[in-house]
């Protein structure tokens, strides 16, 4: 598979320049599925002779031996509706591929070796596959009227499934950029034509669909088809209907039609475009002026059209339905989310604040934290990928600082957390994948650290929290996937613990918070998948609850942050992903309210963290997604 200098700039995040001669270097081969031939054929693009053998670089069918397929998977595969390249997290790439019909099937392979990793024989017509982070594998049915996640990442033969409910639907395309599977369809109770959005939440083992409505927007016109990445930036997706292709806005929620070349137009089954900007199309030949030279049916051709620059390419005999530029990226950069910090703020009296109020309009942040110091100064530290962390206070008096300024000018850091000490310092922490957890201090006197120093080497660790106790300790911890989660004491003396304290068993540990209360105890909250929002406590005498507690079941939940009040209480805001930020209290008593309040509606929401000041007031920082 090639991936030449122009994808990898793509991939920085650099825009490429659009409009160079077709199959320009770093374009990718362009994939067939030929029904006549029941196989996968990669072409070059730059090959204008697309029956010469010079042109194929790779074919693919599957086979009993060595495919590893059964006999009746290997008939199920005919009408082939989709295929995906992907690159799996763990190394390596698959192949996703849907047939459909009557009795279709759905499979993974290697590749380019084309042995089976999982399959399952269904019906419904199926019309797309993608191949989920997580190992799992979404299928689209159009006759079935479902989108479903199979738990293909717990073996070869997994049945497991969840299911949404969505008439005709036709395609399902991973976006890493909001993590969320686009699909499109008919609305099940309206019959509008509409693309939306669903979360993929629970576990890997026991999927669960949900659908993000704030993402739902009716198509322009009727038949939704197809749905790719647009190469050039990961707002946008292209889109086809029975009548029109379209450019689609993500942010605004607008088609556009205005595509060049003519590349708009009806019975357009499969689109997507080059790192050159050229667009690849497959339209049924029954639809052409004149009809084309595909008669097996009504939505086949035997050739596969270029816009921007013009071009076709065509196979005799061949019956392709979809042709697909052969990247194995969701999108124009497989990226984290990124966004900009916002402060809402809740008073003495409880009352929260009707707005939030932008504090840092830096569309890049990925990750933010907030302390308060006994001065009644707040402090937010901001992730910046690529640049580093960033810290900017807010005074006694209410005001924030102008500008931000660089305390960690490492670009790798992932995380970060904040806690602050009776003694006025601020310790903050950070997470670099592959080199363990930090801790850089900045003085009562303001000044900082000018180094960081390495609390934790375990290179696994995926989140962090901290939290400062009256007596001076200080305490922090660590979630390592599929392990659990452990605490390390730096004592009022400034001496850190040897190691670290396993007080969480949990493997499916997925965000994590911590707050110390005024008479001395710590409470750790912690998100799992799919099972809510969980709370374990240190005494102020050091001893661990034997068993967290469940606070909030709400299986949504992705991110949670937890604050201490002067007078006892215990405040945990969590997100839910489409809906908003919800916060919960614990009174002084120990006593947890009975439901959760709603605090913001913004359903975008990322990361939280809160913080609360010496005169009871409570701020709350949240990291809106942009996309």
């Amino acid at each position: 598979m090639k991936k030449l200098a122009t994808a990898a700039v793509m991939l920085a995040g650099l825009a490429v320049p659009a409009g160079p001669a077709a199959a320009a270097p770093g374009d990718y081969w362009v994939v067939g599925g030929d029904q006549a031939a029941r196989q996968l054929i990669a072409f070059d693009p730059a090959a204008t002779d697309w029956n010469s053998s010079a042109a194929v670089k790779w074919t693919w069918q599957p086979s009993v031996t060595p495919g590893r397929f059964t006999a009746d998977e290997v008939a199920a595969f005919g009408l082939i509706a989709d295929f995906k390249l992907r690159e799996r997290p763990a190394g390596g790439q698959s192949v996703v591929v849907a047939a459909g019909g009557t009795k279709g099937i759905a499979a993974i392979i290697s590749y380019p070796g084309g042995v089976r990793q999982w399959a399952q024989i269904l019906p419904g017509n199926l019309h797309a596959a993608e191949l989920l982070p997580d190992g799992n594998i979404a299928v689209a049915a159009s006759t079935g009227g479902w989108v479903r996640v199979y738990a293909s990442s717990q073996g070869p033969a997994a049945a497991a499934y969840a299911e949404f409910r969505l008439t005709d639907a036709h395609a399902a395309l991973w976006d890493p950029g909001i993590r969320r599977l686009w699909v499109i369809g008919q609305d099940v109770a309206s019959g509008r034509p509409i693309l939306t959005a669903l979360a993929v939440e629970g576990t890997p083992a026991q999927p669960v669909l949900r659908e993000d409505t704030q993402r739902r927007a009716v198509l322009p016109t009727g038949g939704g088809h197809d749905v790719y990445a647009y190469a050039h930036d990961a707002n946008k997706l292209w889109l086809s209907t029975g009548s029109a292709a379209y450019l689609y806005d993500k942010t605004t929620k607008t088609f556009d039609g205005a595509l060049p070349g003519g590349a708009s137009r009806g019975a357009v089954k499969s689109i997507g475009n080059q790192p050159s900007g050229q667009i690849v199309q497959t339209r049924a030949d029954a639809a052409k002026t004149p009809p084309g030279a595909c008669t097996r049916n009504n939505w086949c051709t035997d050739t596969v059209d270029f816009f921007s620059p013009a071009g076709t390419r065509r196979r005799t005999g061949a019956a392709f339905y979809k042709a697909r530029v052969w990247s194995p990226y969701y999108s124009v950069a497989d990226r984290p989310l990124r966004g900009t910090v916002w402060d809402r703020v809740r008073g003495r009296s409880g009352a929260w604040d009707a707005s939030a109020t932008e504090i840092d309009g830096n569309g890049a942040i990925s990750d933010v934290a907030v302390a308060a110091l006994p001065d009644g100064s707040l402090h937010v530290l901001s992730v910046v990928p690529g640049s580093g962390v960033w810290a900017r206070s807010r005074s006694a008096a209410g005001v924030w600082d102008e500008h931000a300024v660089k305390i960690d000018d490492n670009g790798d850091v992932t995380e970060v957390s904040a806690a602050a000490l009776p003694d006025g310092s601020l310790h903050v922490q950070t997470v670099v994948p592959g080199a363990g957890v930090w801790d850089r201090t900045r003085s009562a006197a303001g000044v900082w650290a000018a180094s960081s120093v390495k609390i934790d080497a375990n290179a696994a660790v995926s989140a962090v929290s901290a939290a400062g106790l009256p007596d001076g300790t200080l305490h922090v911890q660590t979630v390592v996937p599929g392990a659990g989660v452990w605490d390390r004491t730096r004592s009022a003396a400034g001496v850190w613990a040897a190691s670290s304290v396993k007080i969480d068993a949990g493997t499916d540990v997925s965000a994590i918070s911590a707050a110390g209360l005024p008479d001395g105890t710590l409470h750790v909250q912690t998100v799992q998948r799919g099972r809510g929002v969980w709370s374990r406590a240190r005494s102020a005498a050091g001893v661990w609850d034997a068993a967290a507690a469940q606070v909030d079941a709400n299986g949504s939940v992705t991110a949670v942050s937890g604050a201490a009040l002067p007078d006892g209480t215990l405040q945990v805001q969590t997100v839910v992903p489409g809906s908003g930020v919800w916060s919960r209290g614990r009174s002084a008593a120990g006593v947890w309210d009975a439901g959760a309040v709603k605090i913001d509606g913004n359903g975008s929401v990322l990361a939280v963290s809160a913080a609360a000041l010496r005169d009871g007031g409570l701020h709350l920082l949240t990291l809106p997604d942009l996309a």
